[in-house]
């Protein structure tokens, strides 16, 4: 089930003209990541922070996505537009992220419980040192990094490291890569604007999944289920189990 497969390619499209413009550097991911852990304890105050990243006042986007093609994701590759957190030492910046996956199985059944586990778990990483706030409606994230983590040599490539760690577990998870902005407002809301598409085909999934009973003509979301008969035939699925759910 390949909801998405419009998406990447505008997503190549940007990351060329952004590597055209010497913005781009690529690495290979060959973990695991050894970087101490700290659940429920890594807050990092205002005071004892080295770069900000994607602050409510600045552009922010996060989000992730699959796609059924297995070319389509290079395996453990963290592409990085703009310079890395040492170079953005005592600044705070406009923040992109996006997580792309190479899944199999995806079906109209499994589809939307899959993205949630795989939603919830992109915020289940507590680097030592790093604070991330995710505002997944908006598809925001805001985080911080300590003086002291910057110091002992977390970068971006730690935290995409960890993220694909996280994900590599999943059973139905193939291959899976990371993409980070820091190149400033204007490549963070580009990117916003291309996946634009994800986030309606998302928004879709959330609102069959919180009212099952929702009239069609009325949503906000009838244009995009209209293209997609993926998520038509998710809708139907998704009416019916809990249909049956209420009938027991």
């Amino acid at each position: 089930m390949d909801l998405f497969a419009g998406s990447i390619a505008a997503i190549r499209d940007f990351l060329a003209r952004k590597a055209d413009e010497g913005k781009v550097s690529e690495h290979i991911h060959r973990g695991p990541v050894r970087w101490p852990t700290e659940k429920n304890r890594n807050l990092v105050l205002t005071a004892d922070t080295a770069v900000e990243l994607g602050h409510p006042k600045d552009a922010s986007t996060a989000f992730l996505f699959w796609v059924d093609d297995p070319s389509a994701v290079v395996d453990r590759r963290i592409t990085l537009v703009g310079p890395d957190l040492r170079e953005l030492a005592g600044r705070q910046v406009s923040f992109g992220k996006a997580v792309i996956v190479h899944g199999s199985g995806f079906d109209e059944q499994n589809s939307y419980a899959r993205y949630r586990e795989m939603e919830l778990l992109r915020y289940d990483i507590h680097l030592d040192g790093c604070m991330m706030r995710g505002v997944s409606q908006y598809q925001r994230e805001w985080s911080r990094v300590s003086r002291q983590a910057l110091d002992r040599g977390f970068s971006l490539n730690t935290l995409g490291g960890a993220l694909m760690d996280r994900f590599s577990r999943l059973d139905y998870v193939r291959a899976v890569e990371t993409i980070f902005i820091t190149s400033g407002k204007e490549d963070v809301l580009e990117l916003q604007g291309i996946a634009g598409g994800i986030f309606d085909r998302i928004g879709a999934m959330n609102k069959m999944a919180d009212d099952l009973n929702f009239d069609c003509d009325t949503c906000e979301f009838t244009e995009v289920c209209g293209e997609v008969s993926q998520l038509r035939a998710m809708h139907r699925t998704m009416r019916e189990r809990g249909s049956a759910a209420h009938a027991r």
